[in-house]
């Protein structure tokens, strides 16, 4: 199946996503219950203060770069892999969140679980949240992609 990129489209409703997951990436990581999860483990010895990159300022300005830039990847990668993806309309972002979700947060948490000294309900919090992020970041990728015809059949 042919499939045709509309790029001006591309650009901007990945301009649109990328806000709209990093408010929603807030929502996960700010709220009052992560929070607090968080603060029960302030000082833990393998935990590094903002202070190591400058304060809270850098960390945000650090943050919101590289998510930016994962997010473009993964909207690139979803362009690249469309045609294989099952699914029709948004199910094929759906398909797409739940395969980055994968590989990105179960590897990562794996990882920390097994190497860093980082407390247990903190690895789970970012398991969970990264998780969730990303299949709905797909499902809505999926949506608005086929919603605004950004990829024409």
């Amino acid at each position: 199946m042919k499939t045709r990129l509309n790029v001006k489209k591309a650009i901007l409703w990945s301009i649109v996503l990328c806000v709209i997951q990093m408010i929603l990436g807030n929502l996960l990581y700010m709220n009052p219950i992560v929070m607090g999860i968080n603060e029960r483990f302030a000082g833990y010895p393998s935990i590094k203060s903002f202070d190591f990159i400058g304060g809270l300022g850098n960390w945000i300005l650090l943050t919101m770069i590289f998510g930016i830039f994962m997010l473009a990847f993964w909207i690139f990668l979803y362009n690249l892999l469309y045609n294989s993806l099952p699914g029709k309309k948004w199910v094929k972002g759906l398909s797409f969140g739940l395969l980055i979700g994968f590989i990105r947060s179960v590897p990562e948490a794996f990882n920390q679980w097994m190497v860093i000294d980082y407390p247990v309900p903190l690895i789970l919090v970012q398991l969970f949240n990264t998780f969730v992020s990303l299949i709905i970041f797909g499902a809505l990728l999926g949506f608005i992609f086929y919603k605004f015809k950004v990829i024409e059949e």
